[in-house]
Parts: C-alpha cells; sequence; structure tokens
C-alpha cells in the first residue's frame, strides 16, 4: 500500500460521517428509483455505492440466511466465500439479529477467514418481516475501523433494502 492509500483510508476514518452521508443521499435516490420486491439488485447497488464511497472498506457484501446455511449473495471487492455455515460473525449477526463489531478478527474465536487481509468486521443483520435474511458484512485491512458511526449508518441502511 502506497503512502497516498494509508493517508487516503486515515482521513475516511476520521471523516466517515461525511462519507456516509454522501452515500445515504446516492443510496436513497438509486432505491426510489428501484422496486422493494428487487431486493438482489437493491443489495447489489449498496454494496457498490459503500464500498466506492469509503475507501477503508476492503471487501462489502450479503450473505443470504438459508435454511442450512449461509450463502453469498451480492457483494464488492476480492473472491469471497461462497458457503460459510453458520458459525463466525455473520452467524452471529443472524442468530441474534444485532449488529456485531470485531476490532481485530485474528483475536476472534471462530472467525471466518475468507481472506488474510482483513483485519476488521462488521456484520449487520437484514431483517425483514422479523425474520433475518441476510447479513451485510464489511471487512478492512484496518484494525479497528469500525464504531457507533458505521453501526447506526449501516443499519439505517439496511432498513432502506427492504423498506
Amino acid at each position: 500500500m502506497t503512502d497516498a492509500d494509508k493517508t487516503i483510508k486515515k482521513m475516511a476514518l476520521e471523516n466517515k460521517k461525511e462519507l456516509y452521508e454522501t452515500a445515504l443521499k446516492d443510496i436513497r435516490e438509486r432505491l426510489s428509483k428501484m422496486d422493494v420486491q428487487d431486493i438482489i439488485p437493491r443489495m447489489a447497488t449498496v454494496s457498490a455505492i459503500l464500498k466506492n464511497t469509503l475507501p477503508y472498506y476492503f471487501w462489502c457484501g450479503f450473505y443470504f440466511a438459508e435454511e442450512e446455511d449461509m450463502v453469498v449473495g451480492p457483494y464488492q471487492g476480492t473472491v469471497a466465500c461462497a458457503h460459510i455455515g453458520y458459525g463466525g460473525v455473520c452467524g452471529e449477526g443472524t442468530k441474534t439479529k444485532k449488529t456485531v463489531i470485531v476490532p481485530n478478527v485474528h483475536e476472534r474465536s471462530g472467525h471466518i477467514p475468507c481472506d488474510p487481509a482483513s483485519n476488521a468486521e462488521i456484520v449487520v443483520p437484514l431483517i425483514k418481516d422479523g425474520e433475518t435474511i441476510a447479513v451485510f458484512d464489511v471487512d478492512s485491512t484496518e484494525f479497528n475501523a469500525f464504531d457507533e458511526t458505521d453501526k447506526e449508518y449501516l443499519e439505517s441502511i439496511m432498513e432502506l433494502i427492504v423498506a
């Protein structure tokens, strides 16, 4: 990673609210033109906007909560694990229906390492009609990348997907 890349990521971490506001405006505008039943295109749109707006996002995307397995959905980044079961951080977010923030994935028991470059993670459940239908998973190469700001914005964005 170049010094310029490091500087950009550092600035992004310091200006999260502004970046999320920019992304939120774009997401609202684009989703307003889509049918709420088009869940996969809505997910793909959200993944693309967030990945391209927040430079500290290394990977972001959805895992569908299927009957016996979690299966990758729309995402942006390096190649994902296609099936992850119900273990790890995504499984926890699905089962508890709560956002999970992991400052250092290497210290997390049960973490599923799809890419060794990932150092921090946040998982936000996508809930429809009281059931977790998927989770939005974000990885960063930066340790301690995610906090309450990410949690608040991502939870509100997940509500827009199914609204």
